[in-house]
């Protein structure tokens, strides 16, 4: 059976073997209530406004898994990991200054590699646009972007740098166990 799309979105249904039409039409016909992009959905259309959020959001998953923000980071937790304890609790007054130098260059790095590659890039629109796509909010790399701003997702992360510096990190490596799947022993 084929069937056939109009542009007053009816469906025509042919049998190959019979060579009879049908008319189905009724049970497949969008509403006229569906919203008007469910059209642009349809033909792979999208606003200049959803292309640019895509663009935007591709260029940030690249950026962040770039060597130069990684090195960022690794410099960051470098230079500052000694002031962290990974013994006490309690939160000392320079985490949360560190905390407030991490976010400024983390924010200021986006901005400027995101307005490098995106002349049109402006950040306080883009944060407007977050906020209007709620649902479109998921996924690794809205994780790790939330995880900037928080603070004990900071302060997590310096400890574990700190202990990996030190050697002092758990061993996990030890709970691997790799078997054959086909159950054969020779």
């Amino acid at each position: 059976m084929a069937a056939t799309f109009t542009n007053n979105k009816h469906v025509t249904a042919t049998s190959k073997s019979s060579r009879n039409f049908v008319d189905i039409s009724s049970s497949i016909r969008l509403d006229a209530d569906e919203p008007e992009d469910a059209d642009e959905f349809l033909r792979g259309e999208a606003s200049a406004e959803d292309e640019l959020f895509d663009l935007i959001i591709g260029t940030l998953e690249d950026l962040l898994m770039d060597d130069s923000f990684v090195n960022l980071q690794n410099k960051f937790m470098d230079r500052n990991c000694s002031h962290f304890s990974t013994s006490d609790d309690e939160n000392k007054l320079i985490y949360m200054d560190l905390f407030s130098s991490y976010t400024s260059q983390v924010e200021a790095f986006i901005e400027k590699k995101l307005r490098a590659q995106i002349p049109e890039f402006n950040m306080a629109d883009f944060l407007d646009l977050l906020r209007s796509r709620p649902e479109q909010l998921e996924g690794d790399i809205f994780d790790m972007m939330d995880s900037i701003g928080d603070f004990q997702a900071f302060k997590e992360m310096m400890i574990s740098y700190k202990q990996e510096k030190e050697g002092t990190a758990i061993d996990l490596s030890g709970l691997l166990a790799v078997t054959n799947a086909g159950g054969k022993r020779k």
